[in-house]
């Protein structure tokens, strides 16, 4: 994980040069050119760390994979034949190499979304069942349950597994350790998804806003700025004083509540830290966050500033097709949408709390993997995982970055450099990963949606005070069920 940054700034590097060979401005000859893209792909390969997995015989053994139809993992993991597509290719590619290498059948199997998959986990793990060697998961549900129920193994016992590698990330997979044990993993395997901010750049330039990438490259794309924007395109065009899709410009729109959360991550404040016993305790009571609710509650001072579908019709959405939206938050995967529509789209890292915070901060919503507590060969799950994990930050990584920068996109360097910050400040939200233990964290985590733009209050302190108490409790309950668990 900690690789992606470079495998792409090799991309990168690769393509630049290739483009200065076309525009025969660099007084290199091609044939110069060529030799310095074939010595810099050299020097990688040299100087990239090798898997340790050896060659084995694993004599056909299926490696049998859970997954939820949700998110990236409906096109980004899996390949049953190639296509000529690069991100298609580069999987199948992936799995056949593994299959090869180490005498392996690798399959998988959707039983339906993500909490069909968690269920059916449970399952299999509760009748001992060695059906499936990984389960991938939704970020939040099922985690906490399969965790407290002593139904996962431990990644730092699976053989030939090495978690300092460069193509795992540790620091991830350490937060989310509550326990003794390690019960999730995250590698380069994983596709990270942050969300993002889309933004009509037509629209930018019609009304003489400031440009947002300049904003970003300066430090002063901050949550106030972002929001006067939004406030300031708003239109009551009919002038009924009512919110109407059909004839209103709107400043801000999400296909659900969700992307909401990630405006308070955006400016570096979370849900939870840890304390110096290194167990998670609330951390959102803060004058930030005040400041946060304060800063947010512009957006629902006049009707029609944020569209948000109806609970009973999300499909009911409010785009950039209109012509009449902003900013549109989506996952990092909508630049494949976004693409093809008439309007010039841009993208954007979610905007900082002021100028002070150092760096941008994007929170990862992608799953996690697990692996039953009821596999019978670690030695094979193990070196399975490990090769995964080590292929992909070799070919797939890079195919992913081609996807979301297909087309027009591709041409543009701003694009290009935001996708590089969302992968590169990319954070995580331990309390979210956990929220559904219950007891109000949930709550407490929505609390954007929750409070500020479905109640239309900045009472944050009563909201707060409303929770915490079940929210703390249900911490505590977590801890003790994970040292029953751990003896």
């Amino acid at each position: 994980m900690r690789k992606i940054t470079a495998v792409l700034l090799l991309l990168a590097m690769l393509l630049s040069a290739a483009a200065c060979s076309d525009a025969g401005e660099t007084g290199e000859s091609t044939a110069d050119t060529a030799a310095v893209q074939t010595e810099t792909a050299a020097e990688t390969e040299e100087t990239r760390p090798m898997h340790q997995v050896p060659e084995t015989d694993f004599a056909g053994a299926n490696f049998h994979i859970a997954y939820p139809e949700w998110q990236g993992y409906r096109y980004y993991f899996f390949a049953d034949e190639a296509t000529g597509e690069g991100m298609n290719d580069a999987i199948f590619d992936r799995t056949i190499q593994v299959e090869e290498y180490l005498n392996v059948d690798i399959t998988q199997y959707s039983p339906g979304y993500i909490a069909e998959v968690v269920t059916e986990a449970k399952k299999a793990i509760t009748a001992g069942d060695d059906v499936y060697s990984l389960v991938l998961l939704h970020c939040i549900q099922g985690v906490s349950e399969l965790a407290t129920n002593g139904m996962l193994y431990d990644f730092d016992k699976l053989p030939a597994v090495d978690l300092e590698a460069d193509w795992w990330n540790r620091d991830m997979m350490d937060v989310l350790q509550l326990g003794k044990r390690t019960c999730y993993g995250v590698s380069d395997y994983m596709i990270p998804c942050p969300y993002a901010v889309y933004f009509n750049k037509d629209i930018v330039e019609d009304y003489g806003m400031a440009n947002p990438y300049e904003l970003v490259y300066e430090g002063k794309w901050t949550l106030d700025t972002m929001v006067d924007m939004a406030v300031e395109f708003t239109r009551d065009v009919n002038g009924d004083g009512k919110s109407d899709p059909e004839n209103d410009n709107y400043g801000i729109s999400a296909p659900e509540v969700s992307k909401y959360i990630s405006f308070v991550t955006g400016c570096n404040q979370f849900l939870t830290e840890k304390n110096a016993d290194g167990k998670l305790q609330l951390a959102l009571n803060t004058e930030k966050t005040y400041s946060i609710v304060e800063t947010l509650a512009k957006l629902v001072v006049n009707p029609g500033t944020v569209y948000m579908p109806s609970a009973e019709d999300e499909s009911a959405q409010f785009d950039f097709n209109s012509g009449r939206l902003l900013f549109r938050l989506d996952t990092i995967a909508g630049a494949v949408v976004f693409r093809e529509y008439e309007a010039d789209i841009g993208i954007l890292p979610y905007p900082k709390f002021d100028e002070a915070q150092e760096n941008y901060v994007s929170l990862d919503w992608g799953g996690l993997m697990a692996v039953p507590a009821t596999i019978q060969d670690g030695e094979m799950v193990g070196s399975v995982l490990e090769l995964l994990s080590w292929l992909s930050a070799e070919t797939v990584i890079p195919a992913y970055y081609d996807v979301l920068l297909d087309g027009k996109l591709a041409r543009d360097e701003d694009t290009r450099a935001m996708v590089d910050i969302l992968f590169d400040t990319i954070a995580y939200e331990v309390g979210c990963n956990y929220s559904a233990i219950g007891g109000g964290i949930n709550e407490l985590l929505y609390m954007p949606s929750n409070l500020v733009l479905t109640q239309k209050s900045t009472d944050f302190a009563s909201f707060y005070a409303k929770y915490e108490k079940g929210a703390t409790a249900a911490l505590e309950k977590l801890y003790t069920s994970l040292e029953k668990i751990e003896g």
